[in-house]
């Protein structure tokens, strides 16, 4: 029978047309919505990836050409120490040799719904050594290799099994390794270290609250002693000043269990103290050990200005702060009160963005005071002001209800 004297058959073949065109259609969709959802494969740190509503979660398939000493598993294991699950979710894993020739794993990361943080990123893990990556570490003074060995020798007298670290840019905070030590998998200490040096800069141990007594075990004078051991054991002899010490409560408020001691130290340069360089060191009041240690001493000694004798007087001083704060809350006039007015050299810097010129740091009166209002706070915090002592200039004031 032929096709054109059956109008049946006809119409069967225009049927068969139209539903295949629309398999074509529907099949040419799929791979276009396959190709939008595929990360790149150029994906670099921190570049974006997909909103996580959009993405499979899917594992994609490694480089055949590269081979990993450490399994995908213990990657991500590792990945998971600094980026754990209820922050990040993993959207894909790729292993790439890009960077320096290094085989890493690359973690395409998204936050989890119920995750504060909101920029996608990506993570890398050192195949070889399980260690994270940053590419930005290449320009470290020491390697990564260094940093860990400076980590151990920092504490040894301790049995440490494992090393991690990383690598912390300068975009937020200071560059610097940044470490944790372990033994049997429970940290020990966590710190860092100066990134092209690798001098401690800091570090802190943790402290049980669980059947801790109620009362100090050693006084203040024992616990300097300890605090100035540990300085002069890492530093030797150095100019610094003890500018404050005191008991902070540890725990929740109420909750009667010994505090710490802590005391901060101020650099001194033309026997003039730095209010931001030197230390502040933490002892445990039962147990007597350092449990913090921070380390700062970034200021060049011909940055400070060249005179260490004031032209302005303290009063002086101290009656510009008046007026000043006066204006801020001219209510709180009548019980404002002045608690400490020092001389200080002005160093606040960040020692990775700006190195201060010859001459530029000012000699400054640095003038702590409150109010009633300040002092009816349950922790209340000191207004602080800054007087040029050369000048009588107001250079600064932090004063806030």
């Amino acid at each position: 029978m032929e096709l054109k004297k059956n109008p049946i058959a006809i119409a069967c073949v225009i049927i068969c047309i139209v539903i295949g065109t629309g398999i074509v259609i529907t099949l040419l969709q799929s791979q276009d919505t396959a190709i939008v959802h595929q990360l790149p494969a150029n994906q670099t740190v921190g570049t974006p990836v997909p909103p996580v509503a959009s993405i499979p979660q899917t594992i994609q398939p490694p480089d055949s050409s590269l081979s990993a000493k450490i399994t995908r598993d213990v990657a991500t294991t590792r990945m998971q120490e600094e980026y754990p699950s209820w922050m990040y979710t993993i959207d894909h894993i790729n292993l790439t040799d890009r960077y320096s020739g290094k085989t890493l794993y690359e973690f395409a990361m998204v936050p989890a719904e119920s995750s504060l943080y909101e920029k996608n990123t990506t993570v890398f893990i050192d195949a070889e050594t399980g260690d994270l990556y940053s590419p930005l570490q290449e320009k470290a003074g020491i390697s990564i290799k260094q940093a860990k060995l400076h980590a151990r020798q920092a504490f040894p007298a301790w049995t440490i099994d494992r090393v991690r670290i990383k690598y912390v840019d300068g975009t937020q905070f200071v560059r610097s390794w940044e470490f944790y030590l372990y033994r049997d998998e429970k940290e020990l200490v966590h710190g860092s270290l100066d990134a092209d040096t690798g001098e401690l800069s800091n570090y802190a141990i943790g402290v049980a609250r669980m059947g801790r007594p109620e009362n100090p075990s050693i006084t203040a004078a024992a616990a300097q002693q300890v605090a100035d051991r540990e300085i002069e054991e890492r530093n030797g002899v150095i100019p610094i000043l003890l500018g404050d010490s005191r008991l902070d409560p540890l725990g929740m408020p109420g909750e009667k269990i010994a505090g710490r001691y802590v005391f901060v130290y101020n650099r001194v340069i033309q026997n003039v103290p730095c209010d931001s360089d030197g230390f502040t060191l933490v002892v445990d009041s039962v147990a007597g050990n350092v449990i913090e240690y921070r380390k700062s001493w970034s200021l060049p000694e011909n940055a400070v200005a060249a005179s260490s004798k004031p032209a302005i007087t303290k009063d002086a001083a101290i009656k510009t702060i008046e007026q000043e704060a006066a204006t801020i809350y001219p209510a709180s006039g009548a019980s404002l009160k002045i608690v400490s007015a020092e001389l200080r050299w002005k160093d606040f810097h960040n020692p990775d963005k700006v190195v201060p010129a010859p001459g530029i740091i000012p000699l400054a009166w640095k003038i702590q005071f409150d109010d009633e209002t300040i002092r009816a706070q349950q922790w209340p915090n000191l207004a602080t002001g800054w007087v040029d002592a050369q000048t009588g200039k107001l250079l600064d004031i932090y004063y806030r209800h």
